[in-house]
């Protein structure tokens, strides 16, 4: 046995000396690879280098021929033997590039001028007729047969028949379908047959691809950490919502990152897929958690024209206690409102958008029709709803001393209510694609010790529709009615007005609905507002825009002013923080006036 090993030891020596050799002598070879790179690295970036002329196609077939010849972008000081042995395959070299994008027939001719300083070479092409893609055959069998997602991807593969053959289309084809596997758990998934049948005779192309993907995986155990723990883990499983057992998805995977991201507990979430020690059909999910400070504080300048100058000061404290309650209170100040309120949150079963909250505040407001100085508790809940629906419940209790039409007035009312709102966009900031809805009713009575009985409803809604041309329709229309004993006991937060940046511009903020015997706004039971907006961008920040708005608030114990309508035109900017606007509109009831209004917010 010794003597063996010895001579293994022998063999291995010889070998490794031949090749050695081998490859000191295939250093000065022109077909050698290495020597390629080993040119480049010796070539400074900024000499001269040998450019290829491709004459017959245009891109990018010209510059798939470029990025195939190894000729390109030698430098010019090359030795001429090398690029005689470069030259040799620059041929074939060019007709590999051209039966990537299906051209098996082409004909090429490769010249080589070295009268100049640097040698230039020109490609002359005849690319030929392109195979075409007779037939696509793409089979899933196995657990992945009946999914839906796999039925997706096969009505919508890269490569399709009647279409000119791309490799690269098979190759994404081929991707496309491993890669779905994993992301919905098919973790043994495997190609049984995958072939490019190419008949340059007859000019077209068969795609055969069989793929078993074998069971598919479950999600398995959630194992969370947190450095320092902050929040119980109880609370974060109530927001991944996780159901051990169902069928695994990267997708849901994601969404368990999105939903922690957004909780504001947590500075860094890290969400990773535990695919290599998946055992027993299930993936288990490891989840390890940075805590965000639990102190935050905001302060922000802003203008609208409904407004003027108005300020925020706002703190939160993100986590109270382990149970994940949340403190935050609020100070906003502009011309005609000052603001302070606070409000203390308890997460429900479905943390994410479900809350439980205490809110106190007080609120001043001062406008040309009215003035008011409002006080107000509440306690309102938040709830799930079928079709992506959210529901609100609240009971408010209301004091306000209030000014309107000089008629001064304290009143006193308890008012519960339900709130159902939707919103969906495939843009939260410029949407192309988008509808928001909210329904609203309230009312009180004086069973509730309140001073006055009323009924409120409200709904509001805005569509976003994307045209072509990088044009959109905005549309939007509040309405609203009312039943009410005594109208003079309504304070101004439960009557209807328009008029203002959100509503009919041209007009000046709620300074529209009935008025009394002296002219003075005192608004509505019932409102009616509608608009239509028509925008055109004209680069990529900035578009104009035109609109028509109109109605007005009807009814009550004034008289009515008729329904009011303006037009007008604006500009709009996309800025990084949403879009902002700039109108001129023009009441159509009143030729004097050109009312200028400036608004920064979401289009929904």
């Amino acid at each position: 046995m010794p003597g063996t090993n010895f001579t293994c030891v022998v063999a291995r020596a010889l070998t490794a000396s031949l090749l050695l050799v081998l490859t000191a002598g295939c250093s000065y070879w022109p077909f050698g690879k290495d020597e390629d790179n080993v040119v480049e690295a010796e070539a400074p970036a900024d000499i001269p280098r040998i450019v290829v002329d491709v004459e017959g196609v245009d891109d990018p077939l010209a510059a798939n021929v470029r990025a195939h010849m190894s000729l390109a972008g030698k430098p010019c000081t090359t030795a001429p033997a090398y690029i005689r042995g470069l030259t040799s395959r620059a041929e074939e070299e060019a007709r590999t590039a051209l039966r990537a994008y299906g051209h098996y027939r082409a004909t090429v001719s490769v010249g080589i001028d070295t009268a100049g300083d640097c040698p230039r070479v020109t490609a002359t092409v005849e690319p030929g007729a392109r195979v075409v893609v007779a037939e696509v055959a793409v089979e899933i069998v196995g657990e992945a047969r009946d999914d839906p997602a796999f039925a997706t991807l096969l009505a919508r593969l890269p490569v399709k028949p009647g279409a000119p053959l791309v490799h690269a289309d098979y190759a994404a084809t081929k991707a496309a379908v491993e890669s779905l596997a994993l992301q919905r758990g098919y973790l043994l998934g495997r190609f049984t047959r995958s072939a490019l049948r190419v008949n340059p005779e007859l000019g077209t192309a068969q795609v055969r691809i069989g793929y078993d993907s074998g069971p598919r995986y479950g999600q398995g155990e959630l194992r969370i950490s947190q450095d320092p723990l902050v929040v119980e883990e109880a609370l974060v499983r109530r927001y991944l919502e996780h159901d051990r057992g169902q069928p695994y998805s990267a997708r849901q995977v994601t969404g368990y990152y999105a939903a922690l991201s957004a909780s504001e507990y947590f500075d860094r979430v890290d969400v990773r897929p535990l695919i290599s020690t998946a055992a027993d059909g299930e993936v288990p999910i490891a989840i390890e958690l940075t805590p965000r400070k639990r102190h935050k504080y905001r302060a922000g300048l802003g203008a609208s024209t409904d407004e003027g100058i108005r300020g925020l000061f706002s703190y939160a404290n993100r986590r109270v206690n382990t149970r994940g309650h949340r403190l935050t209170g609020e100070l906003r100040a502009s011309v005609i409102e000052q603001r302070l309120s606070g409000a203390y949150s308890i997460p429900r079963r479905h943390p994410a958008d479900e809350w439980l909250s205490f809110q106190a505040g007080i609120r001043r407001e001062d406008v040309d029709t009215y003035d008011t100085v409002e006080m107000q508790l509440g306690l309102s809940e938040t709830k799930r709803r079928p079709w992506g629906w959210m529901e609100t419940r609240f009971v408010n209790y209301n004091r306000q001393t209030f000014d309107i039409a000089s008629d001064d007035r304290t009143t006193n009312l308890v008012i519960p209510g339900l709130r159902w709102t939707r919103s969906t966009a495939n843009d939260p900031l410029y949407p192309t694609r988008g509808l928001a809805v909210s329904f609203e009713v309230r009312g009180s009575s004086d069973a509730l010790l309140s001073d006055t009985d009323f009924v409120r409803a409200a709904l509001s809604g805005q569509a976003v529709l994307g045209l072509p041309w990088r044009m959109r329709v905005l549309t939007r229309i509040d309405t609203g009615a009312s039943w009410v004993a005594d109208f003079r006991e309504l304070p101004p937060s439960e009557r209807f007005f328009a008029g203002g940046d959100r509503s009919i511009r041209g007009f000046d903020f709620e300074d529209l609905g009935p008025v009394d015997d002296t002219g003075d706004v005192i608004g509505g039971r019932y409102l009616a507002v509608a608009s239509v907006e028509l925008e055109k961008m004209l680069t990529e920040r900035w578009g104009m825009a035109a609109f028509v708005d109109a109605g007005n608030a009807f009814g009550g114990a004034g008289s009515a002013t008729g329904v009011k309508v303006s037009v007008g035109a604006g500009v709009r900017w996309r800025s990084p923080i949403g879009p902002a606007r700039v109108d001129l509109a023009h009441p159509l009831d009143d030729d004097t006036v050109l009312r200028m209004h400036l608004r920064i917010g979401p289009d929904l």
